[in-house]
């Protein structure tokens, strides 16, 4: 009976950090949408059910982060991801971030991060140390690099030995959406499309060994909390992924790879 009553302790924890990062995205989003009302990307991220997806995809790869430690958003952007992660870990974290774009375009987000933000003046080259970061956070930013490989190599040699890379919202080859967008639309599809094996054989060619590699789609996991049987997520959703495999042409995908000195 006690074991029971801590479990339920720690799920109704986990629920209430949940909204805590639910409601803290949405009023950075509708801040920075109050002083950019026509912003279509951040109309289109700032949905609840996007954040919600933001928020089940930083639980994922949340356990692969140091305790403590440097951790680089690369590609920031508007940085929702270093949001959450000063959100959850407070300040156990070093947060880091660079992109293309100058700060003050998501100053409200940037300002919740607190993160040290550096405008990037190459495509490729990244001005920081080699080792420095424990971590690095590519959230749906290598397939819009010039060179994915070059970039790659970059990452390798600013992240410590043993550190971890962890690449999120990767555009699948097999999803349909990205069809559409090719061929019927003709329009807003990526130019470069990424195979799970394909994926994780470009990063052993650039020193990194995957330890997860996944299609990156919570339908399971949504539908079972919308039928009340969320408790029985981490058993069921991987074994009806199996059975009904319809993520592999619908989602994108998201891997983590390890720093490692040899093979």
């Amino acid at each position: 009976r006690a074991q029971m009553h801590e479990q339920g302790t720690a799920e109704s924890h986990e629920v209430e950090k949940d909204k805590f990062l639910q409601d803290s995205l949405e009023d950075l989003y509708a801040q920075q949408l109050a002083l950019d009302p026509d912003n279509a990307y951040l109309i289109e991220h700032g949905s609840p059910v996007w954040i919600a997806n933001q928020i089940r995809t930083f639980h994922w790869y949340r356990d692969y982060l140091p305790s403590a430690g440097n951790v680089l958003d690369w590609g920031c952007n508007h940085a929702p991801d270093c949001c959450l992660l000063r959100a959850w870990f407070g300040d156990r974290l070093s947060l880091y971030s660079c992109d293309l774009i100058a700060q003050h375009s998501y100053e409200v987000f940037h300002r919740f991060a607190a993160s040290s933000y550096t405008k990037l003046e190459d495509s490729v080259l990244l001005p920081y140390p080699p080792n420095f970061f424990d971590a690095v956070i590519s959230s749906g930013v290598l397939e819009h690099v010039a060179m994915d490989y070059e970039s790659l190599k970059e990452l390798y040699r600013v992240l410590k030995p043993g550190g971890v890379l962890i690449i999120s919202y990767l555009p699948n080859w097999l999803s349909y959406k990205e069809f559409v967008r090719r061929v019927v639309r003709k329009r807003d599809f990526h130019r470069r499309l990424y195979g799970k094996g394909e994926a994780k054989q470009l990063l052993k060619r650039c020193g990194f060994y995957p330890i997860s590699a996944r299609y990156h789609t919570f339908f399971w996991e949504r539908w079972l909390a919308r039928v009340g049987m969320e408790c029985w997520e981490p058993e069921l959703a991987p074994l009806l992924a199996q059975l009904l495999p319809i993520h592999v042409f619908s989602s994108t995908l998201c891997l983590v790879g390890q720093k490692t000195t040899a093979m």
